[in-house]
């Protein structure tokens, strides 16, 4: 099921769509094909454009001082901050985006709970031998938080099993408020997906994608970056979608 998750976005994505039509262009010689690829293309590769789409998804987040975190049961942060790399020791981490495990860290060390709970994230084609939460856990300790309280998931592959997995952890000690650490992109989705399992939520984004920048003559010129933020948007609109579907 993962593997049909993570390749389904791609027959949305404008690169799939615009190769598509140049394909069906060149076969049928319809001119109209290449404009109609020649528009899609300037449209999701214009940053205005893009930008608005993280801005939707970033919709009613706001960055919380941790003064106005309440105290909870537990500290849930969730996967997705590592990438896995070969090298002459063997596989090793590096960051893809650290914000999720130092607001962890932040709110663990202001007091905010007595546990902290990093998710065992890990794909099936990952060669790491561990999970995304065991080699966070090990970062934790490193960093002097006391191994007595943090705790790890079984292994998840996805959102939704790690809401199932946390909510297995806290139902031991019949605990149900958390302080959920994610993508503020992410935020809507994953709270969502916690509630479902019975959980109070209190929602901690970070990792914000949109700056506060001026606009500049830059934002009108066409870029791989906004491409490539425009197909982000793309993949968790549909898997905000996939879970209303599902019904959850």
């Amino acid at each position: 099921m993962i593997y049909l998750n993570k390749i389904l976005p791609y027959f949305f994505y404008p690169t799939t769509i615009i190769l598509m039509l140049l394909i069906w262009g060149i076969i049928s010689k319809k001119r109209v094909l290449f404009f109609i690829a020649s528009a899609i293309f300037l449209v999701t590769s214009n940053p205005m454009i893009s930008d608005q789409m993280l801005h939707h998804l970033e919709k009613d987040q706001i960055k919380k001082s941790i003064e106005d975190v309440n105290q909870a049961d537990a500290i849930v942060v969730l996967s997705g901050m590592l990438t896995s790399i070969s090298s002459n020791q063997g596989i090793v981490h590096e960051w893809s985006d650290p914000d999720r495990f130092f607001g962890g860290l932040e709110l663990i060390e202001a007091n905010k709970s007595e546990r902290i709970i990093f998710t065992g994230g890990k794909l099936p084609w990952q060669k790491n031998d561990g999970t995304e939460g065991e080699v966070l856990a090990s970062y934790a300790k490193k960093f002097g938080i006391n191994s007595q309280l943090i705790q790890i998931t079984k292994e998840v592959q996805n959102t939704e099993d790690e809401a199932k997995a946390v909510r297995e952890l806290l139902a031991k000690e019949k605990l149900n408020r958390i302080i959920l650490v994610t993508s503020a992109f992410h935020m809507p989705r994953a709270k969502s997906l916690f509630e479902k399992q019975g959980l109070e939520v209190q929602p901690y984004p970070v990792d914000f994608k949109i700056e506060a920048n001026n606009r500049t003559i830059l934002d009108f010129l066409p870029s791989a970056r906004a491409m490539k933020d425009f197909e982000f948007s793309i993949r968790e609109l549909l898997g905000r979608a996939y879970y209303q579907v599902k019904g959850l």
